[in-house]
């Protein structure tokens, strides 16, 4: 099926001239999970995995992708010519320097100029020019190859309530007309989803797992425009838009809209997120700025601390009800891992507010746990037993959280010393950094070594990173701040802030044999003042209890004795009200103090 799309598209771009297509994984507005019509790189390769590029030539198809995707490239496209190119850098462009070195002088290089940021059209000019290889844009030469290509969404729009986010969409706007004024600007220009969502305070179902709506802002200092399609909206949240000083123009008019509006203007922008059709149709002057939108909503108020916690209060019990049911139902019986992730999400489904998935649950028994992001197929997936390691996360979006939690469970029989050496040094690092007190101003990257340290004592890593920032109602992945042992993306080179949120998911993987990993959502914080300056710490937010049978207590330190039995302390205090007298004896049970021997 692969290689007769590529056969066809190979057609295409002979009639056109091409030498070479690049498809990325991103939307227009440089999403990572994007709706199903924006999905061209998988429909092409066959590889549905949330990040990679694929180059085609009339020769090759070439997809790069990062470590957490080796194995999941490797069997989705093992009946195909797609070939994996192995980034040695997650997150770089290396099919760049590629393709220019690989295709003759003077060739064409046909992209979709929606889906590339100024930032990447000039560097890939930058090899380009040396062969004298030009671009060309190519808005509806997909259309014309993929036939049945899925519709635009036209879900309804909602109103995400002040009572969930804490600040109205007035009082946002009243931010970005201070920015526009410190910079002598008339308008910012805002294309991420997610800073949509949070500037407007408006949510849809428009992306896979996550609650955004697709369309771009406009915000001036004396109105705003919102291009989306009217027929989305109810009438109550258009009055409310109307009386903040929005008005709605159709989405596919924004080029033309750009080009009227902004001529003699100022306008302020993200050149990483602004996409290069939107940046050709601006005739006005550019002021490129890293977006204040993200270090805003990056910093949660204190409603949205208080509604996390809740959420993440809700996820516990479904997730404890769902182990208990799971140690129960594999007594006398199997299940298989797609059938394991459906069945949580059932357990999810019975608390207040929740809305779906906040990702595709990676449910991984013995060996697919060392998929990193692996997902379980409807059929052929594994089946599940009474013995051995489970690796499964998952998470949930609620309209007053979004939630990711790892955990890594024994289900039985006798370990190995191997196993248990592993998820002991995963632990002793989740641990280290989650405990780790850091001065104001640190970067993820620097933070990012104390999760790998007992690891790397004993030769061993990982080749993800160690967290990332999350949303509220929001992205799973929120950027921009993380843990990244690469200054390749925000999560390395930024520094942490007083109340963000951010994952610890520390992790080991041994191929054809089992996947480890331990996450929390921690909240940062001050922790103290003194002589030389702010110190910064991380509180865990998440309450779920951590499985201790595959700890070697020869390998764990008194005072990671200590933290654990605190955090089981708090999970238990967080969850016991909330669940029957069974369920408060099993989970007193998996809280109970450890007791180093």
């Amino acid at each position: 099926m692969i290689n007769a799309r590529l056969k066809a598209l190979r057609a295409k771009m002979q009639e056109d001239g091409l030498d070479a297509i690049i498809f990325p994984s991103n939307d227009p507005h440089q999403s990572e999970y994007v709706a199903d019509y924006w999905k061209i790189r998988a429909y092409f390769s066959g590889f549905t995995g949330s990040a990679g590029t694929l180059v085609v030539t009339q020769n090759e198809a070439a997809l790069w992708s990062d470590s957490r995707y080796f194995l999941q490239v490797e069997q989705q496209c093992s009946e195909s010519e797609v070939e994996l190119h192995k980034q040695r850098i997650p997150h770089a462009p290396e099919h760049i320097r590629w393709i220019c070195e690989t295709l003759p002088e003077k060739s064409t290089i046909g992209i979709d100029y929606r889906l590339f940021s100024c930032g990447m059209i000039e560097f890939i000019n930058s090899f380009a020019a040396t062969k004298d290889i030009t671009l060309k844009d190519i808005p509806t030469l997909i259309e014309e190859v993929w036939k049945d290509r899925p519709a635009q969404t036209n879900a309804p729009i909602k109103d995400h309530p002040i009572a969930y986010c804490g600040e109205s969409r007035e009082e946002k706007f009243g931010r970005v007309h201070q920015l526009l004024e410190e910079n002598k600007a008339d308008y910012l220009l805002v294309s991420g989803l997610d800073e949509i969502a949070w500037l407007f305070n408006i949510r849809s179902t428009d992306v896979d797992f996550t609650p955004l709506v697709t369309a771009y802002g406009l915000i001036g200092k004396d109105s705003s425009v919102l291009y989306s399609k009217e027929s989305r909206f109810d009438q109550r949240l258009l009055a409310d838009l109307k009386a903040a000083g929005v008005q709605l123009e159709d989405y596919s008019t924004i080029g033309n809209s750009l080009s009227k509006l902004s001529k003699g203007r100022r306008i302020i922008t993200d050149q990483n997120a602004l996409n290069y059709a939107c940046f050709a149709a601006i005739e006005g002057e550019i002021v490129y700025q890293p977006s204040a939108i993200q270090s805003w909503k990056s910093i949660k108020n204190a409603t949205e601390i208080e509604n996390a916690r809740d959420g993440m209060r809700k996820d516990g019990i479904a997730l404890t009800r769902f182990f208990i049911w799971l140690e129960n139902y594999l007594e006398e019986n199997t299940i298989t891992e797609y059938e394991l992730g459906r069945r949580l999400e059932e357990f999810r489904k019975e608390q207040d507010l929740y809305t779906g998935q906040s990702f595709a649950a990676i449910v991984g028994y013995k060996a697919n746990g060392a998929i990193i992001h692996y997902t379980a197929p409807e059929k052929g997936s594994a089946t599940v037993k009474n013995e051995g390691v489970l690796l499964i996360d998952s998470g949930a979006q609620y309209q007053n959280a979004t939630t990711d939690i790892t955990r890594t469970i024994w289900l039985g029989g006798t370990p190995s010393d191997d196993l248990k050496k592993a998820y002991t040094l995963v632990l002793k690092g989740y641990i280290a950094l989650e405990t780790l007190r850091f001065p104001k101003g640190t970067i993820g990257m620097q933070l990012d070594s104390f999760a790998r340290m007992h690891l790397w004592q004993h030769g061993m890593n990982y080749g993800h990173g160690t967290g990332h920032g999350i949303g509220l109602f929001s992205m799973v992945h929120e950027p921009g701040q993380g843990f990244a042992n690469g200054a390749t993306t925000s999560r390395g080179t930024l520094a942490h802030e007083e109340n963000q949120f951010t994952t610890i998911e520390p992790g080991f993987y041994r191929e054809g044999a089992f996947g480890i990993r331990t996450e929390n959502i921690v909240v940062s914080k001050v922790v103290d003042t003194t002589d030389f300056g702010t110190f910064m710490g991380f509180e865990p937010i998440t309450v779920c209890p951590i499985d201790t049978t595959l700890i070697d207590h020869e390998l764990f330190t008194v005072q990671e004795v200590e933290w654990i039995n605190a955090y089981h302390a708090k999970v238990y205090a967080a969850l016991k009200n909330d669940l029957n007298a069974e369920e408060q004896k099993w989970l007193k049970e998996k809280c109970n103090p450890l007791v180093r021997s």
